[in-house]
């Protein structure tokens, strides 16, 4: 048996993988035949892998683990599990990422900071307030430079400092200053992961999208018996090095797309202080931009007026009108993608008086107008003159934000503009707009998927596999 062959067994076996990834079995066996998984392929099959006690690099190519240009912090906290900390970095030793390490003074009752350098080859760091490392600033520098923090083992005290907002140690700086991925693999006795706080702690975290590698359950060095072990360090790296493996493939995912996408709200003008919006704020636009950027795509973002910290992206455009966002829209095509995110208003109010006199919007509208009247001119529709026009990009993807009849309401929209996706949600309870979680719907010609409520950010991630899934289908 090839090792394509033993991992799709291992994964539950071609039928269980085939409806997983909804591909056809013939494509499984083709693999097994090939006795190789397809680039396009490969970051789900990780994923279906993730939780299996499984070296995922006996069954990949090796040249995925070669080459990986990564850096690593370690953040050791205290408890009995600190020694464990001492194979993980044996382990990242072997591979070609480069490691730093933070003990706190916890820690440093468990292993000394002396073996942690010998084991390492260079300095350990432990104190915020050295002399000589915060001339350099060094606790800043340790928050920038690396990909991944990996705090482990993570205390019960460590989490509820991140969940809080408290620094008042190396250890807790670093992670509040860091812009890196954070992964936390806690150790605690099985009460006190379980007790309230805890849990709440936990929670805050997710949500902010900090991940777990969950701790195992089974006796403790104290005498209980529950959910509280480290994982073993095998596992632990084996993790990292799957989520770095996923991360080297999706950051080349989108290589030579370009992708178009509007953002936040647009405003329009009843005279020089007053006008007419929505409640906007950007973010699900921000974050679909920042993600397919960090992809590799070629990015344009343009944005109504925000209040939100622009991604990094190729380019960011900034209107304030619905006609101003149309015209920045059109100029910049063809593009390979377009997502319309903004929530543009569909209208212009242009004031009269009852006898149909013209008001001079240059000039501020006084109180004593008592018989004004507003007339509405429709502005310009984005979505649906590009989704028509010769210029349309390859996939077009509208938003949809609803009060009722949200599917039914969603679906006319994807046909009488002649889209590709519409993702629709629920706007009525007022808690979408300016919030961080979003549940929608994705709804094509033939489907609708139902997308659990989770943070913006993971709808972005998941956006932009179903975008990749689109443009195969469309290249085939």
């Amino acid at each position: 048996m090839n090792k394509i062959s033993q991992l799709i067994s291992l994964l539950g076996g071609t039928g269980f993988v085939a409806e997983r990834l909804k591909i056809q079995p013939s494509a499984i066996s083709n693999w097994k035949k090939l006795n190789k998984i397809p680039s396009g392929k490969r970051e789900a099959i990780l994923e279906l892998s993730s939780h299996l006690d499984i070296n995922i690099e006996d069954f990949l190519p090796n040249k995925i683990f070669h080459d990986i240009k990564v850096k690593m912090l370690l953040i050791i906290c205290g408890g009995i599990a600190s020694y464990k900390s001492l194979e993980i970095i044996r382990l990242i030793k072997k591979t070609d990422i480069e490691l730093d390490v933070v003990m706190t003074k916890s820690a440093q009752k468990f292993i000394t900071p002396m073996l942690v350098t010998s084991l390492n080859e260079k300095k350990c760091f432990t104190d915020l307030f050295s002399i000589e490392d915060e001339t350099k600033m060094n606790h800043i520098k340790l928050a920038r430079k690396p990909d991944i923090i990996l705090v482990a083992p993570a205390t019960a005290n460590i989490m509820a400092k991140l969940a809080n907002g408290l620094a008042d140690d190396l250890a807790s700086t670093i992670l509040l200053a860091s812009f890196s991925k954070i992964i936390l693999a806690p150790s605690m006795n099985p009460i006190m992961w379980s007790n309230l706080a805890t849990r709440e702690n936990h929670k805050k975290l997710l949500d902010r999208g900090i991940e777990f590698i969950e701790p195992n359950t089974g006796d403790m060095a104290c005498g209980e018996k529950g959910t509280g072990r480290l994982q073993e360090p095998k596992l632990i790296v084996e993790y990292i090095l799957s989520y770095i493996c996923k991360n080297q493939y999706l950051e080349n995912q989108f290589k030579d797309i370009s992708i178009l996408i509007t953002a936040g709200p647009t405003i329009e003008n009843i005279d020089p202080i007053r006008f007419v919006s929505n409640k906007s704020s950007g973010k699900q636009g921000f974050a679909i931009a920042s993600e397919l950027t960090r992809r590799g795509a070629k990015v344009t973002l343009i944005t109504g007026p925000v209040n939100i910290p622009f991604p990094n992206c190729e380019s960011v455009i900034k209107v304030t009108t619905a006609q101003e966002m149309f015209d920045s829209v059109t100029q910049r095509l063809p593009t390979d993608v377009l997502i319309c995110s903004a929530a543009v208003a569909d209208w212009k109010f242009i004031p009269k008086t009852s006898s149909n006199k013209k008001i001079d919007i240059n000039n501020k509208i006084k109180k004593d107008n008592k018989n004004l009247l507003f007339e509405t001119k429709q502005n310009p529709d984005i979505l649906g003159t590009i989704a028509k026009s010769n210029l349309r990009p390859k996939i077009v993807i509208g938003f949809s934000a609803e009060t009722n009849n949200i599917k039914k309401n969603a679906h006319s929209k994807l046909i009488s503009k002649n889209v590709d996706l519409i993702i629709a949600n629920d706007v009525s309870n007022d808690k979408v707009f300016g919030g961080d979680f979003n549940k929608v719907c994705l709804i094509d010609k033939n489907n609708c998927e139902e997308w659990e409520k989770q943070s913006k950010n993971s709808v972005a991630f998941n956006l932009a596999n179903k975008i990749n899934d689109l443009l195969t289908n469309f290249n085939q």
